[in-house]
């Protein structure tokens, strides 16, 4: 009796992993719209307290160039590793801290929020995939002439990374300036960190 009590609410992954990014972000306020994501680019860095995802659907090329741009910048950073049977889930689970730009001819929103992710494989493999199985996003900033058609929204789907820190290291500097020059303030700051510099939300 007790081990049934102790194991209720717990699952284990139950699905096939497959390579490959296919994430969907939704709105959940009646006749949703959804925001498909074309990666061109999908990958993460290990940092001292977490492991970082950035994905994108412009190449490093299209980005850097900025002007009128028409697509998503998405940042996953995992927190902790769940464990299958151990880990109690339920709808206040949260294990991913995530930021999604959204740009649309030139405007942007940039929404923040939440989830819970299982991992696949361990950090500084050469991949590492996420399966997103509930989170929450909202509108945090957004530029004069967005329209806000998602919040309140939902991000579901696959992650699958490639280990490249300069990479990350290029693709956060570039979206944190990009972000900065759309809003006129800082809204995601870079602070020094092992020789590095660690993206964070600016309060």
């Amino acid at each position: 009796m007790f081990l049934a009590v102790a194991l209720q609410g717990c699952y284990s992954i139950q699905w096939p992993w497959s390579k490959g990014t296919n994430l969907t972000t939704a709105g959940l306020a009646p006749n949703p719209i959804k925001l498909e994501f074309q990666p061109k680019q999908c990958i993460y860095t290990v940092e001292p307290a977490q492991t970082t995802f950035f994905l994108s659907d412009f190449t490093p090329e299209e980005l850097a160039a900025g002007g009128d741009l028409t697509g998503q910048v998405i940042n996953i950073q995992l927190l902790w590793e769940p464990r299958p049977g151990y880990t109690p889930l339920d709808p206040t689970t949260t294990n991913v801290s995530i930021r999604l730009l959204v740009f649309s001819k030139g405007e942007v929103g940039m929404y923040g929020g939440g989830g819970f992710a299982w991992p696949r494989g361990s950090p500084g493999e050469t991949d590492m995939q996420l399966k997103m199985t509930g989170s929450n996003l909202s509108l945090i900033a957004k530029t004069k002439d967005f329209v806000d058609l998602l919040s309140p929204g939902e991000m579901l789907g696959s992650v699958d990374a490639t280990f490249n820190t300069q990479a990350a290291i290029v693709m956060r500097r570039t979206a944190s300036q990009i972000i900065t020059n759309k809003l006129g303030v800082v809204r995601w700051v870079n602070l020094p960190q092992q020789g590095d510099m660690n993206l964070a939300a600016a309060h």
